[in-house]
């Protein structure tokens, strides 16, 4: 597996750029102008029901073949009607070539009503129908009131905004949204096992407080997930997901990627990488996520050729936990903090895993750096470790010898493991 190699603060992979996004995701939105929502009727007062005020702004920019649809300072609230998609509830159906672009992300709000989630909906805020290609949001706040959901402000299904639903994203741009309380997801761009996205950018936003995952993409090939602050989502804070659920391939479906320079806190997982392929996860910050920092996991299709690189990881159970054999999976020069359980973990027949250059600072002198932990100790057959390399790595004087490497597996193949050295005083 090739390292990373930063050029520009983009990644590549060998020579292969990595889900770097296109700086033509969304450029039919880029224009200047376009059709104000309030000469459509809307009244952003927060009384008044906004929806079909936008909706009728958005058709009329996708029948004139596309352009921005704007909105001022204002809440403009929300209720949902049947989903254009036939599934669930909506409020909005984003069209292929429409941007909706506010003039003030913080003052121009989009806000859920209450007692818009009921038994087992699957409702979102914004949603599309079928493929969606060349569009944008951008520069708006989405409020979506769990408080005011009441019984039903836990559901999963759904959330603020979700793109793709039988279909796939195409050039999709979601950046410098504020994506608040949100029954279910913050914000989801989904393709299809036949029929992947490609060319997505999630940029510079802030996702906090949802009853789901923050930030969710799957099944694509080609994602930029950068400059997000990701904080206090009840499940994982990002999340890539390339299953093939339907002929339980081991190919991940899902691959090119780029998950960088984040702020994620308070999640339950940071990233969660799930049976997906030539990825990058760098230079994200993650603190006090309640299980871990990063986390790899294999499904169906093998986890390969990823890389887990300069990340600062603090006040996690576990730093990066990975499970499941892999295609190669690189973790160096990360800076991982105040773990209890383990700096890294391997648990369920890991495999073909490189550990280097990483400073390590324990909760206690007694934690486990690297910990090789099966999922069953005592299964039959037994699960295996095999091919892992761990060197160059640093930790406090003073750190247990036999808490830097506890391998609790009985079958172990080809583990190679160098000695640690001494970090400085902090």
């Amino acid at each position: 597996m090739s390292d990373p190699i930063r050029i520009n603060r983009r990644w590549v992979l060998g020579a292969t750029l990595v889900g770097a996004g296109s700086a033509a995701c969304g450029n039919v939105a880029q224009g200047e102008g376009g059709i104000d929502v309030r000469d459509y009727g809307a009244k952003g007062d927060g009384i008044a029901d906004d929806a079909a005020a936008f909706q009728r702004a958005i058709d009329t920019a996708a029948k004139q073949g596309g352009g921005v649809v704007t909105f001022g300072p204002g809440t403009y609230l929300m209720r949902y009607r049947a989903s254009d998609d036939g599934d669930g509830g909506s409020a909005i159906t984003l069209r292929s070539g429409v941007t909706l672009q506010g003039t003030d992300r913080d003052r121009c709000i989009i806000r859920v009503a209450d007692r818009q989630h009921g038994p087992g909906t699957y409702a979102r805020t914004i949603a599309s129908k079928g493929e969606i290609a060349r569009a944008a949001l951008r520069s708006f706040t989405i409020d979506g009131n769990r408080a005011g959901q009441g019984q039903f402000k836990d559901d999963f299904g759904g959330g603020a905004v979700l793109l793709g639903w039988k279909g796939r994203c195409v050039e999709i741009t979601v950046e410098d949204l504020v994506v608040r309380n949100a029954v279910g997801q913050g914000i989801m761009l989904q393709g299809s096992i036949e029929n992947v996205s490609r060319r997505l950018r999630i940029a510079n936003n802030r996702v906090e407080g949802t009853a789901f995952i923050g930030i969710q993409c799957s099944q694509f090939d080609g994602v930029s997930i950068t400059g997000n602050r990701v904080l206090n989502c009840y499940d994982n804070g990002i999340d890539i997901y390339g299953d093939d659920t339907k002929g339980h391939s081991t190919v991940a479906t899902s691959r090119n990627a780029t998950i960088t320079d984040n702020e994620i806190r308070g999640c339950s997982i940071g990233v969660f990488l799930e049976t997906v392929a030539d990825s990058v996860t760098a230079r994200n910050i993650i603190s006090g996520c309640r299980i871990a920092g990063v986390r790899v996991n294999r499904i169906h299709g093998e986890p390969r050729n990823l890389t887990i690189a300069e990340n600062q990881i603090s006040a996690t159970p576990i730093g990066v936990a990975i499970g499941g054999d892999t295609g190669g999976v690189m973790v160096r020069d990360n800076r991982i903090e105040g773990f209890k359980v383990a700096g890294v973990e391997f648990s369920y027949n890991v495999s073909r895993i490189t550990v280097t250059a990483n400073r390590f600072r324990p909760a206690t002198a007694e934690t486990p750096i690297i910990l090789g932990k099966p999922t069953i100790e005592n299964a039959n057959p037994a699960e295996q470790l095999a091919h892992i390399r761990v060197s160059g790595n640093r930790i406090p004087a003073g750190h247990a010898q036999s808490s830097q490497f506890v391998n609790r597996y009985k079958r172990t193949v080809d583990i190679m493991v160098g000695e640690f050295s001494t970090l400085p005083r902090s």
